[in-house]
């Protein structure tokens, strides 16, 4: 069904994109940033860290265009056809799984409350929870036509519903008490940084899952371009604005504080509905990949490994791994260095390697991942993705090819 389907123009990718970053947690960074940083100077670091990613986006996104193939594909040229599925695919569908069960549970948990509150209508958490996330389970399988309509309704009521919050808020603050917030405590400005590239920081990875669709590398980078930018930097400053205002960054919370819980539940789905669908695509994709399915099994695939995800999230088994997820979700990133590092910097030595393991790959993605792992501060997501590209370019020059 999706073979179809590159001839996708810039704005529907955007629509895709705008959908996947806007979210309950999206906000959740401009309340982190705000609780260190002035209002402008968190705007700023945000700003420079999407832009960073929507750069590297690019990149990949050129290479996923010219070759169209998907994420765990792409990587079989700089990991080997076998390696790019055991490494790639497992830690994407793993990391993409895991969060779909959390987001799931997350929205089951707070459907229930808002169902309970609103009409005393007492629904089990792990009731709603496998609810929703079989309804977004079978989004995601119907593929990236279907994510297409999806965001085209979702993306403008969330922005209006978001829009109205902020007219709410208003009515009894000024912007001028933003400008003058001053926080307790204090971050470097590079920390910021890199704190706004870890939060979006797997969309990297996964972009060539959706931008191969793109009718020209143009319609793709547009794509990421103003699918991200706008909407990453926008939500911070809501979530940091909301943060100053009203103690809080959980647009659901102030709607349902105020009196518009049927709002709040509205965004709770459309919001976590949105990006779902993207973690469920994603991990299906990448399953398929790491058991070396054909594309016509990715349906089936994403059905196994969805319906695996909501019986954790139902039993709240997900719970006892959020530190794992994370931790994969670090090691995510360093594939985005060696993917721009292989086409862009060796690709004339590289190309159509179809070796199962290429092992230069392998270890410097092992590298990177290492650094990741043992730093700590925010900026390890900047070192994380330039140290796996350098590693690997090095290590090209080195080591012939086959």
């Amino acid at each position: 069904m999706e073979n179809n389907q590159n001839n996708t123009k810039w704005f529907s990718l955007a629509s895709v994109w705008f959908g996947g970053i806007v979210s309950v947690p999206a906000l959740l960074i401009g309340s982190v940033l705000i609780s260190s940083l002035t209002f402008s100077n968190a705007v700023l670091a945000g700003f420079v860290g999407f832009s960073i990613v929507v750069l590297l986006m690019s990149l990949i996104s050129i290479y996923a265009v010219e070759q169209q193939k998907s994420s765990v594909a792409l990587a079989a040229n700089s990991f080997g056809t076998k390696g790019a599925g055991i490494v790639v695919g497992l830690i994407i569908g793993l990391s993409t799984l895991g969060w779909f069960g959390v987001q799931s549970n997350i929205a089951g948990a707070s459907f229930s409350k808002i169902l309970l509150d609103t009409a005393e209508i007492d629904l089990p958490a792990w009731i709603s929870s496998s609810l929703w996330g079989l309804i977004m389970l079978f989004t995601a399988v119907f593929g990236f036509k279907i994510l297409k309509w999806l965001n085209y309704i979702a993306v403008p009521t969330i922005i209006v519903l978001i829009a109205y919050g902020l007219f709410i808020v208003f009515q009894n603050h000024s912007f001028q008490e933003v400008l003058d917030y001053r926080p307790e405590n204090t971050m470097f400005l590079l920390q910021a940084i890199g704190l706004s590239i870890g939060f979006i920081s797997v969309a990297v990875v996964i972009c060539p899952d959706y931008n191969r669709f793109a009718a020209s590398k143009k319609d793709a980078i547009f794509g990421s371009l103003f699918g991200i930018l706008p909407s990453a930097s926008v939500l911070l400053a809501v979530g940091a604005l909301f943060a100053i205002t009203q103690g809080t960054y959980d647009i659901v919370e102030i709607f349902a504080s105020l009196g518009f819980p049927f709002f709040a539940m509205v965004i709770l789905i459309l919001a976590t509905w949105t990006s779902n669908v993207i973690n469920m695509y994603s991990s299906g994709l990448a399953f398929n990949g790491l058991l070396n399915l054909t594309e016509a099994s990715r349906p089936k695939t994403t059905i196994i490994v969805g319906i695996a995800g909501i019986v954790l999230a139902a039993i709240g088994l997900l719970e006892n791994f959020m530190d794992f997820i994370n931790l994969l979700t670090t090691t995510v990133v360093p594939i985005a260095g060696i993917l721009v590092a292989d086409y862009f910097l060796s690709k004339g030595k590289n190309q159509e390697n179809t070796s199962n393991f290429n092992w230069i790959g392998i270890v410097s993605w092992c590298c990177a991942a290492a650094i990741m792992i043992f730093m700590e501060a925010p900026i390890k997501y900047i070192i994380g993705i330039a140290s796996a590209g350098v590693i690997y370019f090095v290590i090209s020059k080195l080591i012939p090819t086959k």
